[in-house]
């Protein structure tokens, strides 16, 4: 019925935090699978990110790391873990340093000295940018992620790593209350697979697909948070997604418009002129498309104001918009006639920030398990400033495959319960049926239609109870009946694979539903219209989500600040190490401490 593969740790997952995971599980001895559902480098989010955040010798002589972990946890809300924010500010020098070994370039000033860009949202100037090394980096992608992703992908080849592509992840499986492996689908041969580790690794990145409108890769359908909830193990943060506030970005001599024509950005006390945290923009063109400012598409305008400034304009990014209406590659729609003085914008969903509740050991709370990069949820809380998307993959994929490999050395063998895979099986087969029958792309339609409609950028309780309502009854209608399903395989594993995909992101949806329900305030990137205020009175607390008899059920869990919080600046602690005595703009770097 199965394909058995055994090996120490298996890692879900093919972007940063994937591939940083199984490169430090096999430097710390440790036999390592790699299964991707795409391919590796293409499908996560790291390709395709900008600038890198850290605290170096390359930035202001005043900046520290602690100075870096308060604007992460001040800009989420202080709803983030801040144990996980401290090693994270810590470490992403380290990781900096070691994508330089890896070959990876800094972009630098015509003086020499590496560029560092003041980013909105943080207290001093401390994002660089990272150039690919190879003269024929991929196509998919940004430079500073691609560059990232060469390099790792380079290290992958020099270690024997073995590497499953168009592998999807079906189930956890569990022997004695500890995850043992996990159930899979190898879409190319339509085989259902059995894999058996002593530690398992999810690295498979958001849920933001419940959105038909996002930036993320395809894959990120909430695969692993998805199969953790089905395990048994605590999720954290499943209410929230971040926004960006228009699909076609804000070139040089540009301006945003509603449907009126009007330049509403100024009513919101928001500078044109000046770079502001997505966040804020974000919630005045919700605003605006929830008061009916906008067209019947949702949609507002870019105005080109100062054609001069043209010239300016990245060739590659003009390529894009033309081709798919946006420059990232979770959303294609029409191309957009560039030579034009306006062309029509929008909010596009982000990264969720939910998932599988971690501790600083990046394990799960089932033995076994861990998590690292976006599948990860309550590192950072409701929100993050730009430069820490690839440094949280690296950071805690890093630190996820030592502890992973840590952690199968010191047991004894697994064994796999025979029921359980079984099950799992028949469960797959079972979707599969059922979202045959509906219509896999016709469900997935109704789950992002439902989303947009009901949970968009501003949300209220009326909007909320509707769009549960209608997610539960896509959920029992989709609800599959392993005592019926058929003895037939499925033909084709890609959409055997599409189908619990779209079950994945029914699930997920109705947990985003439910806490956005649940969560009666506006914090980070979370808004609510009839609570539009942040309530640290209340709601300084973060929702957990697990399951009672297969349903959902959330709880709170009040933030350990034990660092700082909003109303003290105790981030500047004698628990912090100083980075003293460093020498600047130089092209070889002094590195801070170990890399771990």
């Amino acid at each position: 019925m199965y394909t058995l593969i055994e090996t120490d740790v298996i890692i879900f997952g093919g972007g940063g935090a994937g591939s940083r995971a199984a490169i430090e599980a096999y430097d710390h001895g440790a036999k390592v699978v790699m299964a991707v559902k795409g391919k590796v480098g293409h499908s996560g989010c790291t390709p395709w990110v900008g600038t890198n955040a850290a605290v170096g010798p390359w930035s202001n002589e005043n900046d520290r790391p602690e100075y870096a972990m308060r604007d992460l946890l001040a800009h989420g809300g202080f709803l983030g873990n801040q144990e996980l924010v401290k090693i994270l500010a810590n470490d992403s020098a380290n990781r900096i340093f070691e994508l330089q070994d890896w070959g990876v370039e800094l972009a630098r000033n015509q003086d020499g000295n590496i560029a560092i860009n003041h980013a909105p949202g943080h207290t001093f100037a401390r994002n660089l940018t990272l150039k690919p090394s190879n003269p024929n980096p991929q196509k998919d992608g940004y430079p500073p992620g691609i560059a990232v992703m060469d390099a790792l992908r380079g290290q992958l080849k020099k270690r024997d790593i073995r590497i499953m592509e168009d592998v999807a992840l079906v189930d956890l499986l569990k022997t004695d209350g500890r995850v043992v492996g996990a159930t899979a689908i190898d879409c190319n041969t339509n085989k259902f697979i059995v894999f058996k580790a002593k530690s398992t690794v999810l690295a498979t990145g958001t849920y933001s697909h419940v959105f038909s409108h996002t930036t993320v890769s395809l894959y990120e359908t909430g695969d692993g948070q998805a199969a953790a909830f089905r395990a048994g193990a605590e999720l954290i943060d499943m209410e929230n997604t971040q926004y960006i506030p228009a699909r076609t970005g804000m070139p040089p001599g540009t301006i945003l418009v509603n449907a009126d024509g009007d330049r509403f950005l100024e009513r919101y006390g928001i500078d044109g002129c000046k770079r502001m945290a997505k966040e804020i923009t974000v919630r005045a063109v919700g605003t605006e498309i929830r008061e009916g400012r906008c067209t019947d598409r949702g949609t507002m305008f870019v105005n080109v104001v100062d054609p001069m400034k043209k010239d300016e304009w990245d060739p590659d990014y003009w390529d894009r918009l033309e081709k798919n209406g946006s420059l990232y590659p979770g959303y294609t729609d029409q191309g957009i006639n560039t030579a034009a003085d306006q062309f029509e914008t929008g909010p596009l969903a982000h990264t969720t920030t939910g998932g599988l509740r971690i501790n600083d050991r990046c394990e799960a709370s089932i033995p076994g398990l861990y998590a690292a990069g976006a599948v990860a949820g309550g590192v950072y809380g409701h929100a993050r400033p730009e430069g820490f998307t690839v440094m949280i993959t690296l950071v805690l994929g890093c630190r996820a495959g030592r502890l992973a490999a840590e952690g199968a050395r010191s047991i004894d063998e697994v064994s796999i319960d025979e029921a359980s895979a079984d099950a799992s099986f028949n469960r797959a087969r079972a979707v599969y049926d059922v979202m045959a029958k509906n219509g896999i792309d016709e469900t997935r339609s109704k789950i992002q239609s439902t989303m947009h409609e009901y949970a968009w950028v501003i949300k209220d309780r009326s909007g909320l109870e509707t769009g549960l309502r209608v997610m539960k009854e896509i959920v029992f209608a989709n609800r599959p009946m392993t005592q019926d399903v058929t003895k037939i395989m499925p033909a084709d594993g890609f959409k055997w694979a599409r189908a619990l995909e779209t079950s994945n992101l029914l699930l997920t949806a109705e947990m985003m539903l439910t806490g956005a329900l649940e969560r009666k305030e506006s914090r980070g990137a979370f808004f609510r219209a009839d609570y539009p205020e942040t309530d640290n009175d209340n709601w300084l607390k973060n929702i957990i989500y697990n399951q009672l008899h297969g349903k959902v059920r959330v709880s709170t869990a009040a933030v350990d600040l034990r660092y700082c919080g909003p109303d003290d600046d105790r981030a500047v602690s004698p628990q912090w190490p100083r980075i003293d005595g460093r020498t600047r703009a130089i092209p070889t770097l002094a590195r801070v401490g170990p890399y771990n």
